[in-house]
């Protein structure tokens, strides 16, 4: 099965932590974890940095995105802002201790913006400096023996020395303080080094981050929540793209503030936590709908297809008087008979805003895939009922579209679309916490 997004692989917080700890801190003779970093330790690591990739693409615009991305890391991670400095090509975070990288790695992994992060110890831009921290680094990293081999990459071209006379002069004093037999194609100690214009850093292993833009550097979009496997996954995604979210949800409970001890409130801050921004949930009870079909029946067939449209139309009112430009959905072409390309134009139809959706072109077994990475999976089968599940379950396929709208004329559908907005109910998921400042 393939990978929706191969560039993007996460690990479970235990793998990331067991890559931390294993290979980029054994300083000690007991190998002692990166978390705390033992007493007297020559090399603990005093920062991470954090690299982007397409916010290097954005020109002029690049201040803008880097700082977006430093608000999002300040609030994810509950730092200060002087700890989370933009530089040009890279955000180095400065942690209170080294006992708090492991879980500010991981933290700062998931933020959409960040191509990577990596435990770094900050240096001096000079040759001396760094053959000194390579030779410490090899000594309390490496086994007796054991092969190692330098790699450096030059932000500054300016620097006297390419990458590869460093890699040369560096690698020469390891081996000749420390006795280190060279490998370069499988070393058993990667000794990794960043020159840039400011500073030089030592690097510890990358962890991968999403990719993507800052959520907030994009528009503001509603999505529409069902509770299930797909509308998440549509959420995660478009917020790569910078996109903050909002949610509508359709709900069948008797009173709406029963949905804050639901599953729903847990399933989107999974979602939008990692980003350190709040969302909102607005629920619009199903009765409304209902209760118009009590007093005007429609064929039965067309029942859930004008339940879509007329969630397509109370969601449109909502977005475009509160200022979201577009709804997205989980919707994924021809998955079931609700989603067939004439079904789905049916519901553009009726939206009064554009509809995006993420999904449409995805396997379900890449969904779900994608799910589990997010972990939003195992919360989203947890039982619920879902508002299109007590609807008529044999749909029409491929309806005429003129043969749906008729069926709406008999509907009091602008009486009942101002209904639905009135009684909307609001749920606060997340608090995105102050930046600290220093005093």
């Amino acid at each position: 099965m393939s990978r929706p997004f191969p560039s993007f692989t996460p690990r479970s917080p235990q793998l990331v932590l067991s890559a931390v700890n294993q290979s980029a801190n054994r300083f000690s003779a007991g190998q002692t974890p990166l978390s705390p970093t033992p007493p007297g330790d020559p090399l603990p690591w005093t920062a991470i940095t954090v690299h982007i990739s397409e916010i290097a693409l954005k020109g002029r615009n690049r201040r803008k995105f880097l700082e977006a991305l430093q608000r999002n890391l300040v609030s994810a991670l509950n730092l200060r802002a002087s700890a989370v400095r933009p530089r040009y090509e890279r955000i180095d975070i400065l942690p209170p201790s080294p006992a708090q990288v492991p879980a500010l790695l991981q933290s700062a992994a998931r933020v959409f913006g960040v191509a990577s992060v990596s435990p770094s110890l900050l240096l001096p831009a000079e040759l001396e400096a760094l053959q000194k921290a390579a030779i410490e680094f090899y000594r309390s990293h490496a086994q007796q023996g054991a092969s190692f081999a330098v790699r450096v990459q030059r932000s500054d071209k300016r620097f006297p020395l390419t990458s590869q006379e460093l890699e040369r002069r560096i690698g020469g004093a390891v081996k000749a303080q420390c006795a280190a037999p060279v490998n370069l194609e499988h070393p058993e100690v990667l000794i990794r080094f960043r020159i840039y214009a400011d500073t030089a850093a030592l690097e510890g292993p990358p962890l991968r981050g999403p990719g993507g833009l800052p959520v907030g550097t994009s528009s503001r979009v509603l999505v529409l929540l069902s509770g299930g496997i797909d509308s998440p996954v549509a959420a995660w995604l478009i917020m790569r793209r910078g996109c903050r979210v909002d949610f509508l949800h359709f709900h069948n409970l008797a009173d709406a503030s029963e949905l804050r001890s639901s599953k729903l409130p847990h399933l989107v801050q999974t979602v939008t936590g990692p980003q350190g921004v709040r969302t909102r949930i607005f629920a619009i009870p199903y009765e409304v709908f209902q209760f118009m079909l009590l007093q005007h029946p429609v064929p039965p067939d067309l029942e859930l297809i004008l339940f879509r449209r007329f969630m397509a139309r109370v969601a449109g009112h909502f977005a475009r008087e509160n200022g979201y430009a577009v709804l997205v959905t989980g919707d994924n072409l021809a998955q079931v008979a609700s989603q067939t390309s004439e079904n789905l134009l049916a519901f553009d139809d009726a939206a009064p805003v554009p509809v995006w959706r993420p999904l449409l072109a995805f396997n379900k077994e890449e969904i779900i895939d994608l799910a589990q990475k997010i972990e939003t999976y195992d919360l989203s089968i947890q039982p619920y009922k879902d508002c299109c599940s007590i609807v008529a379950r044999h749909p029409a396929v491929r309806p005429p579209l003129e043969r749906i709208r008729e069926a709406e004329q008999r509907l009091p559908l602008a009486e009942s679309v101002a209904r639905a907005l009135e009684k909307i109910y609001r749920i606060d998921i997340g608090t995105r916490r102050l930046p600290h400042t220093d005093s």
